[in-house]
């Protein structure tokens, strides 16, 4: 049988070169000869045949992507140095206080400053004094390390807008730029009389100069119908070009603030010249021996700036108001043997009165 020709661990289909002298192996070659497969065995899989891909192809793919990634990187670095640059750096600067964003504006200066004047809050006070618009690049030079951008916005004004230009430098920092300067020294002063009712970003006017962001100097009044306005009658703008601003304010009536104060006025008079008053405090004509509380009659009504209207000193913040006029009534007098007799026709009276800014509808009468 097969399985004795077999040798130990030979499978019985082994075949013996023996007795199959037809597949002996070829001289030579007994190492490498392998015996042919018996015809009930499978045939092997072919092995997949690679096909070659030409190398000037490979070469060319390997040109274009090289390429390619040189063009994107060229892209990217363009566009870096056009969002680090200085003008883009003035613009992300003013847009940032046009904002009311001081993290944002103090994060692009070289050594940002520190201060209380130089927070949201007090950017905000400055933006509802005059907001920032058109913000726009006019010119820029670069040497070294080393900037200068030409700026122009406008501050807009609740009765009109200003345009203003600024010169801002700028130093190197690693890749990109960063202002030399972010803000101003401002200091305003005014007469004694005044320093109570004036305000800067809403507080009481410093004695010592402070740090401002530019743009409109936050200047106000208390109480805020009263205007705050400085004596050379410009608005003064905190500049980066500048390195510091002084500015002496003074306090003034607006023209509605008198126009109240004058209606309040003519309601007191109204009320002293009706037939069933009696109040003492009442004004009296200006000639004879006037019974106080007797004169009833009409008189033309103030209005038109026809009463001289003044700030009263010391910070009160009241209004003096002043006024002379023709009453056509009646009153009382003592004649001279201090007998109470009656009068008639026109009396010209003095008027004195006073008007809180922060109640402008209410007049009292005062004295002089």
């Amino acid at each position: 049988m097969d399985t004795e020709r077999g040798g130990a661990g030979e499978p019985p289909w082994w075949p013996n070169p023996d007795e199959h002298p037809a597949v002996a192996p070829p001289p030579g070659q007994q190492a490498a000869w392998t015996p042919p497969l018996p015809a009930h065995a499978p045939a092997p899989p072919a092995l997949p045949r690679h096909r070659r891909r030409p190398i000037g192809r490979l070469v060319l793919a390997a040109v274009l992507s090289a390429a390619l990634a040189t063009g994107l990187g060229l892209t990217v670095a363009h566009r870096y140095a056009a969002r680090s640059g200085p003008e883009s750096v003035v613009r992300a600067f003013f847009s940032a206080l046009a904002g009311g964003d001081a993290p944002a504006a103090l994060a692009l200066a070289e050594n940002p400053p520190r201060g209380p004047w130089l927070t949201s809050a007090v950017l905000r006070r400055q933006l509802q004094a005059a907001a920032i618009t058109g913000i726009t690049v006019l010119a820029s030079t670069r040497r070294d390390a080393t900037a200068t951008v030409r700026v122009r916005y406008e501050l807009h004004y609740p009765d009109g807008a200003q345009q203003v230009s600024d010169t801002v430098r700028l130093v190197r920092h690693g890749s990109s730029w960063r202002l030399g300067r972010v803000a101003g020294q401002v200091r305003v002063t005014a007469a004694p009389a005044e320093l109570g009712r004036l305000r800067l970003a809403g507080r009481r006017l410093p004695a010592a100069a402070v740090t401002l962001f530019p743009g409109a100097l936050p200047l106000a009044a208390d109480p805020p119908a009263l205007r705050a306005v400085t004596v050379s009658g410009d608005r003064p703008v905190v500049r980066l070009a500048d390195p510091s601003l002084a500015a002496r304010a003074r306090l003034t009536i607006p023209p509605a603030l008198r126009a109240q104060a004058e209606q309040a006025l003519d309601r007191l008079l109204a009320r002293c010249l009706a037939a069933g008053s009696r109040d003492p405090l009442c004004p009296l004509p200006g000639t004879g021996r006037p019974i106080p509380g007797t004169l009833h009659g009409t008189a033309r009504p103030i209005v038109g700036g026809s009463a001289r209207i003044v700030l009263q000193r010391g910070g009160s913040g009241l209004l003096s108001i002043r006024a002379r006029l023709t009453v056509r009534g009646s009153w009382q007098a003592w004649d001279y043997q201090n007998q109470v007799v009656t009068r008639r026709g026109d009396a010209t009276v003095d008027l004195i009165a006073r008007v809180a800014s922060s109640q402008p509808a209410q007049a009292f009468w005062g004295s002089s």
